[in-house]
Parts: C-alpha cells; sequence; structure tokens
C-alpha cells in the first residue's frame, strides 16, 4: 500500500456503492466511471466481470463464463469496471448493460474459438514464481487498502486482520513473504515519518488521518512486515548439525581434576556440550567464573577456550576465603547465595581453562 491510493481516495472517496434505486443521476455515474479510471485497478476486471457473470442478477450460464476465462486479460479493459458497477448495486439501465453483454457476447465466441488442443506455451520455474508473487503481493495490497478503510470508518476490522494466518492460507513460500517484507518496507518506514513528526510533507500527505488513526495504520503495517518476517523464518530450510563426538570435542582440554586444597573435583568435561550456564574455579587467582550460554545454544568447546558463551552475561570475581567457601557450592541456590555475598570487583570472563582450573559445576 503506497501512499497513492490514498492521495486517489482523498480525492475521489471509497468505491461507489450504490443503494437499490431504479435511477441514477448521470453525475453519478461520471463520478463512479472516474473512480475506476483513476484508481489503475484495471488487472482486476477480469475477476469483476465473471464475478458478474456468476452473479444471480445476471443471466449468463457456467459455461458461458468458462468460455469468457479462456480470454486473456487485455480483453476485459474497456468494460470489466462496468461489471464491477452492477456486482455493486448499480441499476440495470440498458446504456450500460447493452454495453456489457456486446463485449461478453463477443468474449463467448471468442472463448469458443480458442484451440484448447493447442500446445501450453512452456513457462520457466522463475517466471512462475514471478507470475504467483505478482499476484499474492496485489492481494496483500487489497488487504492493506481495507484496513485502510476500516481505520478510516472507525472500525476494529483492521485489528482482526492476521497477516500470518493470512499468509498460512495462501500456502505462500518463505521466499515471497520475503520478498513482501522487501516491498512493504519503504510504506512502514514512510509511516514512521508521520508519526515521529519527522517529515512535513508526509504529515501533510497523511492529514485526512487523524493522530490515532495514522497510529493504528502504523501499527497495522508494523504487524504486517513482523508477521511476514516470522514466516519467512519459520520457513528456512534447517541446516542438518554434524553429528560430533564428544570425546573429540573435549580431548584437548586442560583442566585440574581435583583440589584437596579447597575441597573441590571437576565434573566430567562432556557435560559442557549440554551446560546453559558453567561454573569454574581457578585455584592460582582464587577466581570464579560463570558463564551462561548465548540464547538458544549451549555452551561448546574449541580447543582449550570455552565458545558459544554470551560475553556481556558471563562474568569473573575473586572469592574471599576460598578455601572455606568453596567446598560449600553444590547447586545454583548454593552458588547465588555466595555470589551475591563477594565484594570484589566484577570482570568480564575470558572463557579460557587451563591446568590450574577445576570445572565446577554445569547447569542444562
Amino acid at each position: 500500500m503506497k501512499s497513492n491510493a490514498q492521495y486517489i481516495q482523498r480525492a475521489f472517496g471509497k468505491e461507489p456503492e450504490w443503494s437499490k434505486k431504479e435511477e441514477v443521476d448521470p453525475a453519478e455515474i461520471l463520478r463512479a466511471i472516474n473512480w475506476y479510471n483513476s484508481n489503475s485497478q484495471r488487472r482486476n476486471y477480469k475477476k469483476w466481470t465473471l464475478t458478474w457473470m456468476e452473479d444471480k442478477k445476471s443471466s449468463w450460464s457456467k459455461q458461458d463464463a468458462a468460455f469468457v476465462r479462456k480470454c486473456p486479460v487485455k480483453s476485459f479493459r474497456t468494460f470489466g469496471h462496468y461489471c464491477r458497477m452492477l456486482s455493486r448495486g448499480f441499476p440495470q439501465v440498458d446504456q450500460l448493460l447493452n454495453v456489457v453483454n456486446e463485449n461478453i457476447t463477443n468474449l463467448i465466441e471468442q472463448g469458443k474459438n480458442t484451440n484448447t488442443e493447442r500446445a501450453t506455451p512452456s513457462v520457466s520455474p522463475k517466471e512462475r514464481m514471478e507470475q504467483k508473487f505478482a499476484e499474492i503481493a496485489a492481494d496483500m495490497m487489497n488487504l492493506c487498502d481495507d484496513a485502510l478503510i476500516s481505520i478510516r470508518e472507525k472500525n476494529d476490522e483492521h485489528k482482526k486482520m492476521n497477516v500470518y494466518r493470512w499468509l498460512e492460507g495462501r500456502n505462500a513460500t518463505g521466499w515471497e513473504a520475503d520478498m513482501l517484507t522487501t516491498m512493504f518496507a519503504p510504506a512502514l518506514e514512510e509511516l514512521d515519518r508521520v508519526v515521529n513528526g519527522d517529515d512535513q510533507q508526509l504529515v501533510d500527505a497523511y492529514s485526512f488521518l487523524g493522530k490515532q488513526q495514522q497510529k493504528y495504520l502504523h501499527r497495522f503495517m508494523n504487524n504486517l512486515i513482523e508477521d511476514c518476517m516470522k514466516y519467512h523464518a519459520d520457513r528456512k530450510p534447517k541446516r542438518k548439525k554434524r553429528r560430533v563426538n564428544p570425546e573429540k570435542v573435549v580431548s584437548k582440554i586442560k583442566y585440574l581434576k581435583e583440589s584437596g586444597e579447597f575441597g573441590i573435583k571437576s565434573i566430567d568435561p562432556k557435560k559442557i556440550l549440554t551446560a546453559k550456564q558453567l561454573l569454574v574455579f581457578s585455584c592460582r587467582y582464587n577466581t570464579l567464573s560463570v558463564y551462561y550460554a548465548e540464547r538458544g545454544k549451549t555452551l561448546s568447546i574449541k580447543g582449550t577456550t570455552l565458545q558459544d558463551f554470551d560475553t556481556e552475561k558471563s562474568e569473573t570475581r575473586t572469592i574471599k576465603n576460598a578455601k572455606k567457601e568453596m567446598g560449600k557450592v553444590r547447586d545454583l541456590k548454593t552458588f547465588e547465595s555466595l555470589w551475591s555475598r563477594q565484594t570484589s570487583v566484577v570482570k568480564t570472563a575470558n572463557g579460557r581453562l587451563n591446568e590450574n582450573c577445576v570445572i565446577l559445576k554445569a547447569f542444562e
């Protein structure tokens, strides 16, 4: 949804609709035709024609519609909007109905003469992908237009629109969701500047909406982008992790198996590979380090250095009375109690292990 659609709506109003009445003011007809010509929705003319042919108020058969469906989109450019007007309640006046019926009759004949046995021209996979994306992008634009109408009319329909579920219903691919993100991101950036008041020209362009309505539209577009990004991420092919031999991974670790001085001993180093939190004590410097795995990961090791730990959260500090205190660390609760009592300076943990380090505890 670009601002072009909004400018059109400001100039011509929303799509015309008629109540049931026998006569229509000629000026009203002209305004309706101008609305469709200005809105440039010719991509919908074929669909609108077929919708009218299937309408109970029309007299066309399913067979007629099947013949018309064979005709190319360009064949509907001169009258498709009249069919839309009829479907939306426009009185069936002779002048307009004659134009519609004459064109549909010609298209039926054209469809009958189409050689159904003719070989279908080959379409490359790339072209097929692009055609499908063009369709879903057009439908997404219509969804955005519906949201804008809902916001302008001050109802809650736009709040019920769930773009993620809409993409699921269309069986959209991850690639299509990614392309939609790229396509609609500029609209969100534009609304960012409107809501923040950073661009007076844009603020003026969106002045047909109140401040709260602008915020609703911004929120809708923000949710649209987030849903497209999440849909794309959820459909990314998952790389299969190579199976690793834990024994091989930890084979080069240097650590102290046991310290009689501090009354502590190391755990099996293979437990590092499944840990999200790890305690390592340096008997040489009386320092205790606590390592936290990065979000969504577990700790790992390469050579003698820990990997995949959060460098901002992981900390090291000197332990007072370490010979007395370290043997009391049995679980998370006793560790947190010890840690909270310390007054030494907190430093960033460096991840390196050596022959003076006891791998004290690992928590999954």
